[in-house]
């Protein structure tokens, strides 16, 4: 690991990165860079390795809280930032565009971190956990490569979408018509302006709503304004995808979804869809908090946190 180039993280003066920090960028198949961390446990009381991959439009600062949980439960964690997003390279020039064209992309990058950096590098077992777009992309690379993890962990994944009949229809017509690098017409880009904790849909917790707020007036950059038609076509095909008769039916692995009944970002209803054609999986529900559970409230997180310990 001490060949690749370092890579700079962010940290706020009341919130570190926890100790053990490794920051590098590894050069993807097409040597676009991808900006990876990592923590080794104590190998003598070492439980394994977390691959933690969170949502669009975020960072791994974000969860360094997160992150230090699974260092107390002596898991070593690696994080990377999805292409196109938080210090990863970006696919197009405008920097402040979500862009992609195929999540094919994505699912090689995920494939190319566990092939050429953890199983060379980390202790198993293997667990994945994945939130929002991290858990669609989780959840796909089971199709392939589902021996190479023991659990996964889903954190209000994105499976679908309110008013969703409306938004496909959407993306198709201005994908016709318009150029795909051009932000997706009523997907409200925020051109980087910050929404304010009142009008937000992320989480019922002020201080770590802050807090990410602070993160990213260090580095404005590392936020994305909005997503951009190419984007928008690329979730539709991965969304028809999954949703193909005898898809989901035929993964055996064990996992645990974390679900948010009043989530305004994903559709609840189809993650419970899907819990239920999965043969392994069991879900919980949230009541009363928003998109990001690993960001909520002390008394949600005691109660995912009692949930994922008794899951591993």
């Amino acid at each position: 690991m001490e060949d690749y180039e370092e890579a700079p993280y962010l940290e706020l003066d009341h919130y570190k990165a926890p100790k053990g920090v490794n920051s590098i960028f590894i050069p993807m198949h097409d040597m676009k860079k991808l900006r990876l961390m990592y923590w080794k446990s104590n190998k003598n009381k070492e439980m394994g390795t977390v691959l933690l991959q969170q949502g669009h439009n975020e960072f791994i600062e974000k969860y360094y809280e997160t992150i230090q949980e699974f260092l107390d439960r002596n898991y070593s964690v690696v994080a990377f930032d999805w292409r196109g997003q938080g210090m990863s390279q970006k696919i197009i020039n405008d920097n402040h565009k979500q862009y992609i064209e195929d999540f094919a992309i994505h699912d090689q990058d995920l494939e190319f971190i566990i092939d050429k950096i953890i199983t060379n590098n980390f202790n198993g077992p293997l667990i994945g956990i994945g939130h929002s777009m991290g858990g669609c992309i989780l959840l796909s690379a089971l199709k392939k490569n589902a021996h190479k993890f023991e659990k996964i962990i889903l954190s209000a994944p994105m499976l679908g979408f309110r008013s969703e009949k409306l938004l496909m229809k959407m993306i198709e017509i201005f994908n016709f018509l318009l150029p795909k690098e051009l932000f997706m017409p009523g997907s409200k880009p925020n051109m980087g302006k910050e929404t304010p904790f009142e009008k937000n849909e992320l989480t019922t917790d002020k201080e770590r709503y802050t807090r990410t707020q602070q993160l990213v007036r260090l580095k404005k950059e590392i936020r994305l304004w909005g997503i951009t038609i190419a984007f928008a076509k690329a979730v539709k095909n991965r969304l028809l995808k999954i949703r193909q008769k005898g898809w989901a039916e035929d993964i055996k692995s064990k996992i645990l979804i974390i679900n948010s009944i009043n989530d305004k970002v994903v559709s609840s209803d189809h993650i419970i869809e899907m819990a239920r054609r999965l043969k392994n999986c069991e879900i919980i529900n949230f009541d009363s908090c928003e998109h990001e559970l690993f960001m909520e409230k002390d008394y949600f997180r005691n109660k995912l946190w009692k949930k994922i310990d008794s899951f591993l």
